[in-house]
């Protein structure tokens, strides 16, 4: 369980770095919007089952986060009871 909150914390800086990363490509972004409304060509099922994928994929991080934060709830019970213990 912790290498999972280690590793989730890991894709979590990598992430907060590829995004400031991705600050000064602003001029980009908005040449990508313009080609992306004039290719919106996707039928209604397709754009459903996007926004199924989009919700499962919020719904899985939202369980995750509650779980780690479990875990770590949990882990500092664990250690103030040991500190106790010692005392």
């Amino acid at each position: 369980m912790e290498r999972l909150a280690e590793r989730r914390l890991q894709k979590e800086e990598e992430i907060d770095q590829a995004d400031e990363y991705q600050v000064g490509d602003e001029d980009d972004d908005e040449d990508q919007y313009d080609d992306d409304e004039e290719e919106d060509t996707r039928t209604d099922e397709q754009r459903m089952e996007e926004g199924r994928r989009m919700f499962q994929i919020f719904a899985a991080r939202m369980f995750e986060q509650r779980v780690l934060a479990a875990y770590r709830e949990k882990v500092a019970q664990e250690r103030q009871q040991r500190l106790l213990q010692e005392i």
